[in-house]
């Protein structure tokens, strides 16, 4: 007898149940089954290893027996929306393996009715997706940071100044936005080449970073142009002009490019929110004139932004 004949010879149901196990078992992602009632009915060997327990300890038993009880009732959540909808469900979620690592995971859930042997219930699939949201959110990240000193770009920068402006107009306090422009920098790139730019650029970056708290925003828009988005607690004149002379002090110390100290002079252009303009666009553009106004001036300081002068 041929090796097809025995397997028909077999008896259906036992046969089935056998391959199918055997089927799932080779499924290197966490596969399981629950009945209607949100107790678990089997699994297969992949599951195991995910939740600690062997599949005889875990049938019979729900979400809430078996994990923490946030994640518990995300899942059983989930499960009773299924059941009401039926057919197929996809969601991602957080669950925690039995080596205690929390997983970032996506869950893909169908219901199912078994006439044979009148059972109905779901069937779903832990499909392991840490390391593309690792991806992903390293890519967000990329998208945010500037390539040459690694702090925000353009990019994070507007977004970060609408976040900011909403929150102005909302609590009624204030916002600094400081325009900051290297007065010398295209002497340096021209006389010492792209690469030592770039250094000075990330000196400069880091100094910038250094004198600013941490709920400061600090950004490179592009060249040789950086700006600050100081909230909330510089709300005085004399606070904004203690702080740019900060700024422009730990810039006089020339940067050390090896062989050579170059010397850096830093130009700034300070404009207030919501005096002197409650939209990024309108910002930009006065702390740009208070900007070419300290240049104008003899560069190497700092001009607030004037109604009347600018």
């Amino acid at each position: 007898m041929s090796d097809y004949q025995d397997f028909k010879a077999l008896p259906s149901v036992r046969s089935e149940k056998t391959v199918l196990q055997a089927v799932i078992n080779a499924v290197p992602a966490p596969i399981f089954f629950k009945s209607t009632d949100g107790r678990y009915l089997g699994c297969n060997k992949a599951f195991e290893e995910y939740i600690g327990l062997s599949r005889d300890e875990l049938v019979g038993k729900t979400v809430f027996e078996l994990f923490d009880p946030e994640l518990a009732q995300v899942y059983h959540e989930a499960d009773c929306a299924l059941f009401e909808a039926e057919g197929e469900q996809i969601y991602e979620a957080k669950v925690k393996y039995a080596d205690d690592s929390i997983r970032d995971v996506m869950f893909h859930k169908a219901t199912f009715d078994a006439i044979d042997d009148a059972i109905s219930g779901l069937v779903g699939v832990i499909l392991d997706i840490t390391e593309r949201k690792k991806i992903e959110a390293r890519y967000r990240e990329l998208a945010l940071t500037d390539t040459v000193t690694q702090i925000d770009n353009r990019f994070a920068f507007l977004r970060a100044a609408e976040t900011a402006l909403d929150l102005v107009e909302r609590s009624g306090k204030s916002l600094v936005l400081m325009m900051i422009d290297l007065d010398n920098f295209k002497q340096i790139n021209d006389s010492l080449g792209h690469l030592n730019g770039d250094k000075v650029l990330v000196e400069v970056a880091r100094r910038l970073t250094k004198a600013t708290r941490k709920t400061d925003k600090v950004a490179r828009l592009g060249g040789d142009e950086f700006a600050i988005l100081v909230q909330d607690a510089l709300t005085l004149p004399d606070d904004v002009i203690h702080l740019a002379e900060k700024i422009i002090e730990v810039n006089q110390q020339p940067i050390d490019l090896g062989d050579i100290q170059v010397p850096v002079y830093i130009s700034i252009g300070i404009a207030f929110a919501p005096e002197h303009g409650s939209d990024i666009d309108t910002l930009i553009h006065c702390a740009d004139h208070a900007l070419y106004r300290t240049k104008n001036a003899g560069k190497n300081g700092f001009s607030i932004f004037d109604p009347e002068s600018d």
